[in-house]
């Protein structure tokens, strides 16, 4: 099994966001509201899972959505070059994202079959502006809310902070906003029992510091 892992999640944050953050800390702030609310897009640690020898699939044992468990077996795929059937695992418990492949087809070697994720080790990446830069510290606990279940509230920590500044992306309009700087910061999302997903859209709530 050749496994490859790469990061997935629509990583970028609109421009409304981006630029709404400092104006929510201002609003909320002003109000008495301690918080500041930035927004970003889940994401998951996606493994492809490759044939390695290549061949025609035999089986595909799981659907896309369907949950694994570690070590199970996903795929058979017979090599007419070894003249032996190639079983695909999971090297994880996740759930299957994509199914790449079709009992009968053919598939070269190196090629991803089959792409899992573990729904354990989800995060969401945020932009902060530069003038609310000091008020994130790393290890930091916050707030995080989603779209599909508005009256709860799931924990996160601030797991990375990006220590160079990035500008907003090019189709900003305004001059003001062509001239605002952003840095990353990365959160990992505590275990959900499921109901946090890669790609769902996210609001983060962080504590305003005096």
């Amino acid at each position: 099994m050749n496994a490859k892992i790469r990061r997935i999640g629509l990583i970028a944050v609109a421009v409304v966001a981006v630029i709404g953050g400092a104006a929510y800390f201002a609003l909320h702030a002003s109000a008495g509201d301690p918080s500041m609310k930035l927004s970003g897009t889940i994401e998951a640690t996606e493994i492809q899972l490759a044939s390695q020898a290549g061949g025609r699939v035999q089986s595909i044992a799981v659907h896309e959505g369907d949950s694994v468990q570690k070590w199970q077996r996903l795929a058979s795929i017979y090599s007419e070059a070894t003249q032996v059937n190639e079983t695909i695992t999971s090297p994880i418990d996740g759930v299957v994202l994509n199914r790449l492949v079709e009992p009968d087809e053919m598939v070269a070697p190196g090629s991803p079959v089959l792409v899992v994720a573990s729904m354990n080790d989800l995060t969401v990446t945020v932009y902060v502006p530069e003038d609310s830069y000091g008020q994130v510290t790393l290890g930091e606990a916050v707030d995080v809310k989603v779209d599909s279940f508005p009256n709860e509230t799931f924990a996160a920590k601030v797991a990375h902070i990006s220590d160079q500044a990035e500008y907003t992306p090019r189709n900003v309009q305004t001059v003001e906003g062509r001239k605002t700087t952003v840095f990353a910061i990365k959160l990992a999302l505590a275990p959900s029992g499921g109901k946090l997903k890669p790609g769902m859209p996210a609001d983060v709530y962080f504590e305003i510091k005096p």
